[in-house]
């Protein structure tokens, strides 16, 4: 009979968020592949947890992956965890896991701490729907494509950066990714940890950017930057608010029925009728979603 292999989510800060079945998970297996033994071994300590460890890293999971998937096909459990959060997330794993799968091994998920859902929970920006880039490339023409996807994708981008290039990737991200549109940031540093900061970017929606904000935010620990949806855009180039206000305007004096001011604009804009009535009805329907995520302001 094949063992089992449970992907174990753990703590990304604060040792007091391991679940109580991770915990169990960790004392039962038989054998723990970890990301980075001595980081790991001082978990099972904190919990008192003594177990046979197994480094998996990015460096040798192709070496390390089949033997331990022999040992899964002989009956062994196994627990594989990374140094923070979920394997596989911009963490290893993922390899093994496939191997596994591929093998017949049932692989089972422990769920645990996220960055990525936990920046988008208390970033106060809509998360339906999101898009995870990882990390940017470091240089050269693959982060150069990396920023032109997140300009091109119209919802949330949450990614991960580290404290030595998370000046230069903010700045990259105002210059190339932002361009002429602000769009809402939130940056996380140290999510959980005693030295938690969270940032907004810029602090208003109407200001420009926080050239001050690297003083908020030590280089220092782990971040996670949540990029708001940006503004919809017509492809031709239109902007989507303006049209929905030269709409409004027309519709609120009485003077034009529906599909007349629909031929109207599409007549100013040069575009079909149709266009013009799908631009009104998804920035109404975005808009809607909005306010069901915005709090009510405050009553005078």
């Amino acid at each position: 009979m094949t063992g089992t292999l449970y992907v174990v989510g753990t703590p990304i800060g604060n040792l007091e968020d391991l679940t109580f079945r991770a915990l169990r998970v960790l004392r039962e297996v038989d054998l723990i592949a970890c990301e980075d033994t001595r980081r790991t071994s001082r978990l099972l300590a904190h919990y008192e947890i003594s177990r046979s460890l197994v480094s998996l890293h990015e460096h040798n999971e192709r070496q390390v992956a089949p033997r331990l998937v022999d040992q899964l096909r002989a009956g062994s459990s196994i627990a594989l965890v990374s140094d923070a959060g979920t394997p596989g997330i911009s963490d290893p794993g993922t390899l093994l896991v496939r191997l596994a799968r591929e093998a017949g091994v049932k692989v089972t998920p422990v769920p645990g701490p996220s960055a990525i859902t936990a920046a988008l929970s208390v970033s106060g920006i809509p998360a339906t729907p999101f898009t995870f880039l990882g990390f940017p490339p470091s240089s050269g023409r693959a982060r150069a494509e990396w920023f032109a996807e997140l300009r091109e994708t119209p919802g949330t981008v949450v990614f991960f950066e580290a404290p030595h290039r998370i000046e230069r990737t903010l700045k990259d991200l105002q210059d190339e990714a932002g361009g002429s549109v602000i769009r809402p940031i939130v940056i996380h540093r140290e999510i959980s940890k005693i030295h938690e900061t969270s940032v907004e970017w810029p602090n208003k929606p109407t200001s420009g950017r926080d050239e001050d904000v690297m003083s908020k935010l030590p280089e220092r620990g782990e971040f996670v930057v949540v990029v708001g949806p940006a503004p919809p855009t017509h492809p031709h180039g239109l902007d989507a608010s303006v049209v929905v206000r030269m709409y409004d305007q027309i519709e609120t004096s009485g003077a034009l029925e529906p599909d007349q001011i629909d031929q109207a604009l599409a007549a100013i804009h040069g575009v079909r009728p149709a266009r013009i009535r799908r631009i009104v009805k998804e920035t109404r329907i975005a808009a809607r979603r909005r306010a069901r995520v915005e709090p009510d302001p405050p009553v005078p």
